[in-house]
């Protein structure tokens, strides 16, 4: 990459090839520093997702509560109460549960990610959750990760405030 040349009024011309002005590292490809710009077919990782009781699963639900709307949630049931789990804010149009067990795979005790999909558009809705085991690699994912770009956006990171309280299901 050649550099631009200013020339002052004085006749000194400043090179700036050499500089590390910001202007100049904005003509980096900044694909190459997206998560999603790495090929990934299958995440790398290996996802467990425990859910206790095995088939009291069955016949219990969490009653989720917006405005005056009410509605069974059971996908809820599926996230382990235990583990410490991370809000995914403003995920780009690309981002799926692949992409996000791809950029949170480094962390060993990482046991579920989820990115939740619009039932009327078929897209996601612009936020997805971590779960991990660990305190230690919870705090460490929010210091390392909040602000990077996964996918086309830079996320923003915040402790998932979410009660699960299972309650049995109405037949």
């Amino acid at each position: 990459m050649s550099g631009y040349k200013v020339t002052k009024p004085k006749g000194k011309v400043i090179d700036s090839s050499k500089s590390s002005d910001r202007r100049l590292a904005a003509g980096r490809q900044p694909a190459n520093f997206l998560h999603s710009s790495i090929n990934v077919v299958k995440p790398t990782i290996n996802l467990k997702s425990k859910v206790d009781g095995g088939n009291e699963s069955n016949s219990k639900t969490v009653k989720r509560n917006v405005g005056d709307k009410t509605w069974e949630d059971s996908s809820l049931l599926e996230w382990n109460p235990k583990h410490f789990r991370l809000f995914v804010g403003n995920l780009g149009p690309d981002a799926n549960d692949a992409l996000l067990a791809t950029a949170f795979g480094k962390y060993e005790t990482l046991s579920k990610v989820k990115v939740p999909i619009d039932n009327r558009t078929g897209k996601n809705k612009g936020f997805g959750f971590a779960a991990f085991e660990s305190a230690d690699d919870y705090f460490k994912a929010f210091k390392e990760m909040n602000g990077k770009y996964i996918g086309q956006h830079p996320v923003q990171l915040k402790r998932a405030e979410t009660k699960i309280k299972p309650v049995k299901k109405r037949r």
